[in-house]
């Protein structure tokens, strides 16, 4: 089994990062083999509308994404996190999934053979879990219409410091045992 983080935090080692990399572990402990990209570190250009993708399955540009998107594309799961910015994901993984245009086809049926199963993982200052949560369900069945199988979303509240995340050691249980799911 291959699971395979994308954190779109651009705080490297941050609570996104800690979060995913806590359910990856979790996954690994499980005997998953899996994958971690930091997003703000790959150089992945803005899509250009081109379309060419939806007919060949392959991206234009010549950057970090389609060696990114053939791992994916053989992944039995994925685990997306951001922090939440402006009530949204941020800007670097906003332009990591426009980049995702590939898996679907011009019949808007999905290249993602295996529908690997999916999470979400999202880190916010705001203390309230609900605050952003309509954001986070949408897109979450955004990225089902992609091909993905949703299966959770966990929302690390009150994460301002680099460092919040520690407190909530329930949490980080959840997200271990959220990732040995994963595998079983």
């Amino acid at each position: 089994m291959k699971i395979i983080g994308i954190s779109g935090s651009p705080r490297q080692d941050g609570n996104t990062d800690r979060l995913v990399r806590q359910i990856l572990d979790g996954a690994s402990t499980a005997g998953a083999q899996t994958s971690f990209h930091h997003v703000a570190e790959l150089n992945i250009k803005g899509c250009t509308g081109c379309t060419t993708c939806r007919a060949t399955g392959l991206c234009v540009l010549k950057d970090d994404m389609p060696p990114l998107l053939l791992e994916i594309l053989d992944a039995d799961a994925v685990v997306f996190g951001t922090p939440v910015y402006m009530g949204q994901m941020t800007g670097q993984l906003k332009t990591f999934v426009d980049r995702l245009l590939p898996v679907l086809k011009t019949d808007y049926t999905s290249r993602l053979v295996k529908r690997p199963d999916m999470v979400w993982v999202f880190t916010q200052g705001n203390g309230d879990p609900a605050a952003f949560r309509t954001y986070m369900d949408q897109t979450s069945h955004f990225l089902g219409f992609l091909g993905f199988t949703p299966k959770d979303i966990l929302c690390a509240t009150g994460t301002r410091a680099k460092d919040d995340l520690e407190k909530q050691t329930d949490l980080l249980a959840q997200a271990s045992q959220l990732g040995v799911k994963l595998v079983q």
